[in-house]
């Protein structure tokens, strides 16, 4: 067992700005993503084939 003190929180939040920052990260590159496919394919799905 630990020999901490039970039910203290710790000083600083790192890991809950470490999860906001890869969550804004995320969201941006699907953002990036879905705009350049739309500029690159003429679609936001680069995986649907229209035909040719």
């Amino acid at each position: 067992m630990s020999e901490g003190p039970v039910g203290t929180k710790p000083e600083n939040d790192v890991y809950t700005v470490l999860l906001v920052l890869a969550t804004v990260l995320v969201a941006g590159a699907t953002i990036y993503l879905g705009i350049r496919s739309q500029q690159l394919f003429g679609s936001w799905n680069p995986f649907s084939f229209t035909g040719a």
